[in-house]
């Protein structure tokens, strides 16, 4: 009878459990190794044991402690292999990524696993999601950028090999994406790239000879998912003219949750640039314009708008019937070689600052209030190197809070 009214207990529990908002480190559930009626672990969680002191805990001392945690417990007596008990193969304090790979083999399975009570807790905040015996805790703020067909990207490249590149999909040097696991990196086939001059033809040997050509280690581009694997991998493409590889501007990094779908992610902020009387600043700055590409994996690129001038002198030079795709990776070329004025190094570095500035207050990122805490920098005469400063954000983004 006693037994009944223990499960009655843990019932009400787990229907409790629903869509709360826990913390990292919250007891999420208890359940003793050698016993039935363990919680599966899902992702945003992981294992702990519980320590020696507690572990003689009868069973509503453990119901108490678990109440006034927020978790649950289970305490039934019977063996079960499919339970997180005592045949699960999976490791103290890790984290669950969803693979399945990293299971130990049980003769290789640590001692302290098979005995003794273990509790659940959660690894990211968020809100927990039960489905039977699975307890997942979904966050809030994804850190993990899982694509969708069409989304743009703003990677690095982070190998070459196998007639494919790997793009990193946090901007990560190469040595440090090695460490963040396939899920956060993309393929880019060599059949999804266009070849020099926009020839259409069938890869060759000797167009994986020479991949390194066209990116190498290290390069950042833009890119498009063309497809999303059953394993989660993203396959890419550069094919369409407006994307390729990055030069000559900034790179700011920010979570993906705060760059949100858009009809266009490839924006235009004009008129940052002080007018000069310079010629050399005509020249290199062009119209004093900056081109922001926003990246759905929370890359964001910002560059000089490339003038109309240096795309009307390329034609003039060329055949009038030469491809479109040659006449861009001119103006890609001259913009890569092209010093960048003072002026205009001072207006991508606003807006790099205005980016930071949304991503320090957590607010969504979108052309209009990049725009926003950009323009009021400038109305209020705020210099570049004080916009980051915790006064300057509050004031700079009263805008975006109206």
């Amino acid at each position: 009878r006693s037994n009944i009214h223990i499960i009655t207990a843990l019932t009400m529990a787990a229907d409790s459990l629903h869509h709360h908002f826990v913390l990292p480190g919250q007891v999420l559930a208890t359940s003793m190794s050698e016993s039935e009626g363990g919680f599966l672990r899902g992702h945003g969680t992981y294992i702990e044991l519980v320590p020696d002191d507690s572990a003689d805990h009868n069973d509503d001392d453990m119901m108490g402690d678990t109440k006034q945690q927020g978790g649950m417990a289970g305490t039934s007596k019977k063996k079960r292999s499919s339970g997180w008990g005592t045949e699960t193969k999976s490791t103290v304090m890790q984290m669950d990524d969803g693979n399945e790979g990293d299971k130990q083999d049980e003769n290789d399975e640590p001692k302290d696993l098979q005995r003794g009570p273990q509790r659940l807790i959660a690894s990211v905040a968020g809100t927990v999601e039960r489905v039977n015996k699975l307890i997942s805790v979904i966050p809030l703020s994804p850190s993990i950028y899982t694509g969708q067909v069409g989304d743009l990207i703003v990677g690095r490249i982070v190998g070459v090999g196998g007639s494919r590149w790997k793009v990193s999909l946090t901007c990560s040097p190469p040595t440090a994406s090695a460490s963040n696991g396939s899920m956060k990196e993309g393929q880019l086939p060599l059949s999804g790239v266009n070849l020099p001059g926009g020839v259409q033809r069938i890869r060759t040997s000797e167009d994986v000879l020479a991949m390194r050509s066209l990116f190498r280690e290290g390069d950042l581009l833009t890119c498009e998912v063309q497809q999303v694997q059953k394993d989660g991998n993203l396959i890419l493409h550069t094919r369409s003219l407006r994307y390729g590889k990055l030069d000559n501007g900034v790179l700011v990094t920010v979570p993906p949750s705060l760059v949100g779908r858009r009809k266009n992610h490839f924006v235009t902020i004009k008129g940052l640039t002080s007018q000069s009387n310079d010629a050399m600043d005509t020249e290199e700055g062009g119209e004093g314009d900056v081109d922001v590409y926003l990246g759905l994996n929370g890359g964001i690129w910002i560059q000089r708008t490339i003038p109309s001038e240096w795309e009307n002198a390329i034609r003039a030079d060329q055949d009038e019937r030469a491809p479109l795709a040659e006449t861009l990776q001119k103006l890609r070329h001259r913009h890569a070689t092209t010093r960048v004025s003072p002026s205009m190094r001072e207006s991508i570095a606003r807006v790099r600052n205005s980016v930071e500035c949304l991503r320090l207050i957590h607010c969504q990122i979108t052309p209009d209030s990049i725009e926003i805490v950009a323009r009021a920098s400038v109305d209020q005469g705020i210099r570049v190197a004080d916009m980051l400063l915790p006064e300057m954000v509050i004031k700079l983004t009263e805008g975006t809070r109206r």
